[in-house]
């Protein structure tokens, strides 16, 4: 057996296609089909059955991908261990992060990153936050980066900031009228103030979503949900547009927002108070290249 056994068998499994394994792996599609034929015949065991469109694995086929996976890592594990200790700056980092974190967080850091240790590889995984938490129990990614979730996290952290979750509206909302506004000039609204607007919600695996279903079972309120979506970019628009009202972190709204076309109010609820952390299985055992990107990301985070 070989570790390239794993790699295609597991390529196969995510894409449930020879194609977009092969487009994935970046080798043509005859030469993975005839590969996987010689290993199957090699190895004298059948891995895959096709039904209908798709290609899918036998009993052992599952087995054998489980128990590769765990091969894979800690082939991973012990490369990078040797190359670290021996070359600091080489090896292999893999970030877990939020796909809209990562859309602006990451252009300002992995240059910077990359500038000191321009011979890292960087492995993004992009997923919900609870998927990217179980990414690191696991075992499978290094550091995750995420708002600290409601759900027991069972992994050791730091808080690399804090960031309040605010209320957008369109500027010539009707709800404009119950706004208030604190000493810094801050923009203030009651949440029972806006109880029979229409509201677009985030999904309820996203953080942003959860806390919003949290702030309405405080407030009592059964909101009127216009529009559920995981796009905060599409949520924003269409809140600034005037076709709801909706919650996005202040550090979010300050990458979205042009000019004044919205108006972004704080509530009074201390749950929209929201930590941002960097987790990880265990502190000690962190390799030098997630110490530095931690490290740099902190000395390099916008302000929250």
């Amino acid at each position: 057996m070989e570790f390239k056994d794993i790699e295609y068998v597991c390529a196969i499994e995510e894409h449930k296609s020879i194609t977009k394994a092969a487009e994935s792996l970046f080798i043509a599609q005859p030469t993975l089909s005839q590969y996987i034929k010689n290993m199957q015949k090699r190895l004298g065991v059948r891995l895959f059955r096709n039904e209908g469109n798709q290609i899918l694995l036998t009993y052992e086929g599952e087995r054998f991908a489980a128990e590769g996976t765990k091969l894979l890592l800690d082939r991973d594990i012990l490369v990078n261990n040797l190359i670290s200790s021996q070359k600091k700056g080489h090896g292999l980092l893999r970030i877990a992060i939020p796909l809209a974190r990562g859309s602006y967080l990451l252009p300002l850091i992995l240059p910077k990153f990359h500038a000191i240790y321009p011979h890292a590889q960087i492995k993004l995984q992009e997923d919900s936050s609870r998927n990217l938490v179980n990414l690191i129990k696991e075992g499978l990614s290094d550091i995750v980066l995420i708002n600290k979730p409601r759900f027991p996290l069972n992994i050791e952290y730091e808080t690399l900031g804090y960031e309040r979750m605010l209320l957008v509206m369109n500027r010539e909302s009707p709800y404009k009228s119950k706004i208030t506004y604190n000493d810094q000039g801050q923009a203030c609204i009651s949440i029972t103030d806006c109880s029979d607007a229409s509201f677009i919600l985030h999904q309820p695996y996203q953080h942003t979503g959860q806390l919003e279903r949290c702030i309405f079972k405080n407030a009592g309120i059964s909101p009127n949900v216009i529009l559920e979506t995981k796009n905060l970019v599409a949520s924003y628009r269409l809140a600034a547009a005037g076709y709801g009202l909706t919650f996005l972190s202040e550090h979010h709204i300050n990458h979205l927002k042009n000019n004044n076309e919205a108006i972004y109010c704080q509530i009074p609820d201390p749950i929209a108070n929201s930590e941002f952390i960097a987790g990880y299985k265990n502190k000690k055992e962190l390799s030098f290249l997630s110490r530095e990107f931690i490290r740099i990301l902190t000395e390099n985070m916008p302000p929250m």
